[in-house]
């Protein structure tokens, strides 16, 4: 063919021919047209579908990184680009959007000591761990009419997993999203703020996803602080999101992470590592597998800076306090004692309290500890925040052998028992046992078992404790096993009724029959059950109760209820949720208004067992996904 050529025709007119040789071949006029729109089409598809691929024309597509020791896509969390604001009426509408940001003071010691009603500075409310509000707003007579105020949508990736609790401070919203990523909300209407977004190493270990959650933040002076799963502590700007300092407290390649939550005490943030006692370690029936060497431990920062001042290991090392009872194991194969929550704090007594987990391996025979006693595992930890350093322990199942762990909510509350007065610290672990400790010695003050376990035995009135040997006897189950009757979702006390609320699951002693789900209250007057309302739909979320008369839980049903704290009626049913709800509900005050908040879905092992008791729930499911709610009234 020979080469097309333009030419101007007799007509003044141009067009196309071609030689061949020497003839002259003219072209139709419209051959342009057609032609032109016949290539145009062609470079449209071919610049969609390499736009689609993430290049451009002439570009080399970008590998997709993976994970050498996995061979997985690595997890990227880049945020999309912004989009340019150059008007100025974009411009005045995105600053009043952000005004919320404006308005944000930086929270004081006194502050966290006594919040402000309508805020919810850190995992609990209060240092004391209530999960208790004294708003009122929303109360027994009106709570029927709460409504959906706003929802906004979170991560819901394949392994996501959302056990975390919202944080609200002058009418903003921090709320953390699976994959490491902080969002700041306006937290009257749900306006996106900010977001932070924190990428993790490309060689970053291959962990189920309810080790890299994130169950609280806190607030301290003008910092967000975030503990990463790959072992740094953040801290943020809370008017931007940008990040102030960062810290590395251990190796990544460890497998240890930060799915807990800090704690900020005056100057100081406090915090602890997770995942020192992975199920994986059990594995084989013979020997141990792979746990973090050396146990798990709590550090304290500078709040300015965040160097670290002091660490305290939850598995004593052999030079620690406590380090004589591992029967001289080495300290890499003291393994164990991880936070699953932030601790508590007592402004009176100077004194941080944290629960720890369990020993890893679970047997005492595989771990070579048959026997001993294995400390700080399964305890309560009294600390002093400034140095560090241990007033007391209580250690709840010594020479731990069915993973009994103890590592949840310590509430801070006044009791008098057998006539004495005493600020008492009072928890409850997997054995669903009520124990309560004194606060300043750790002295052992009473114990109420609901009886839905039986590895181990507790004096209601000297704590004195067998834990059920190991093998069990002849025809004994131990119960419960790992699952507990109870999990990380954190009971709540109210001050209006002193009664500690909690739901357990009671699913192996044989007497559950249809009904294995059980919501306890406890009154502290008189250390007596007053609720044992039995259901066969477990509570999945954490509590909250309100100065209202109200207890706010959720099930795996997907619904969202308040509950009268007197007699355990249900007051309101929110319309069905998205997904199994297993997180924190919070409220907080906006602009003289009441709101409630339940993050739902993507639940971890808890939400996911707790289907277990009523599997006609599981049976047929939707699709996962993540979705705070928030409720008002009209």
């Amino acid at each position: 063919m020979g080469t097309l050529t333009s030419f101007t025709t007799a007509q003044n007119s141009r067009t196309l021919g071609r030689y061949e040789g020497n003839t002259l071949i003219l072209l139709s006029k419209s051959f342009p047209r057609k032609a032109a729109r016949h290539i145009g089409a062609h470079l449209t598809l071919l610049a969609a579908l390499t736009l689609m691929n993430g290049t451009g024309l002439g570009q080399t597509p970008t590998p997709v990184k993976v994970n050498p020791e996995t061979g997985t896509p690595v997890q990227r969390n880049r945020p999309r680009p912004p989009r340019p604001i150059d008007t100025p009426y974009a411009k005045a509408a995105l600053a009043t959007m952000r005004a919320p940001l404006d308005k944000l003071t930086p929270v004081t010691d006194e502050m966290l000591r006594n919040p402000p009603p309508g805020d919810w500075l850190n995992w609990r409310r209060t240092y004391n761990g209530w999960g208790y509000s004294a708003l009122n707003q929303i109360n027994r007579t009106n709570v029927k009419n709460l409504k959906v105020a706003w929802t906004f949508s979170m991560d819901s990736s394949v392994d996501a997993v959302t056990e975390t609790t919202p944080l609200v401070h002058d009418g903003v919203m921090f709320l953390w999203n699976f994959g490491e990523t902080i969002d700041a909300l306006d937290a009257k209407t749900g306006t996106l703020l900010w977001k932070f977004t924190w990428d993790l190493p490309d060689d970053y270990p291959s962990l189920p996803g309810f080790y890299r959650t994130k169950r609280s933040l806190a607030i301290g002076g003008d910092k967000l602080i975030v503990g990463t799963i790959d072992m740094h502590v953040l801290a943020l700007d809370i008017k931007t999101g940008k990040k102030v300092w960062d810290v590395v407290t251990d190796k990544y390649k460890s497998e240890r992470t930060y799915n807990s939550g800090p704690l900020v005490v005056k100057d100081k943030v406090l915090i602890g590592a997770g995942n020192c006692g992975p199920g994986s370690a059990n594995g084989d029936k013979k020997v141990a597998l792979y746990s973090p060497p050396g146990g798990c431990f709590i550090t304290g920062h500078d709040l300015a800076t965040g160097k670290e001042l002091w660490r305290f290991n939850t598995t004593a090392h052999h030079d620690d306090p406590g380090g004589n009872t591992w029967n001289n194991l080495p300290d890499d194969k003291r393994d164990g004692g991880a936070i699953w929550v932030a601790g508590q704090y007592d402004p009176e007594l100077n004194l941080t309290y944290w629960g720890t987990g369990s020993p890893s391996p679970w047997s005492t025979i595989k771990r070579g500890t048959f026997g001993a006693d294995s400390l700080y595992v399964d305890s309560t930890l009294a600390l002093n925040p400034d140095t560090g350093k241990l007033a007391w322990y209580y250690q709840h199942v010594p020479h731990d052998p069915y993973d009994q762990d103890y590592p949840f909510e310590r509430i801070i509350v006044p009791v008098t028992v057998r006539g004495e007065r005493h600020k008492a610290v009072i928890t409850v672990g997997k054995p669903g046992i009520f124990e309560a400790l004194d606060a300043a010695t750790g002295k052992f003050l009473f114990g109420v078992d609901p009886g839905a376990q039986n590895d181990i035995s507790v004096d209601p009135v000297t704590g004195t404790r067998t834990t059920l040997s190991e093998p069990p006897p002849a025809g004994v189950k131990n119960c419960p096993n790992g699952e507990g009757v109870r999990s990380f979702p954190a009971g709540a006390y109210s001050p209006s009724t002193n009664r500690y609320y909690l739901p357990i699951y009671d699913h192996c002693m044989g007497k559950e029959g249809d009904t294995p789900a059980r919501f306890l209250a406890l009154d502290l007057n008189t250390q007596k059950l007053v609720w044992d309302i039995r259901t066969r739909v477990p509570q999945s979320s954490a509590l909250l109760t309100t100065a209202g008369g109200l207890v706010f839980s959720a099930t795996p049903d997907r619904y969202f209820r308040a509950f009268d704290d007197e007699d355990g009626k249900v007051l309101w049913t929110s319309p069905r949720l998205n997904d199994v709800p297993n997180a924190f509900p919070i409220t907080y005050m906006v602009d003289g208004k009441q709101y409630i908040a339940m993050p739902a879905g993507d639940p971890g092992l808890q939400g996911n067992w707790a289907l277990n008791y009523a599997p006609e729930l599981g049976a047929i499911r939707g699709s996962k996904s993540s979705l705070l709610w928030v409720f008002e009234l009209p």
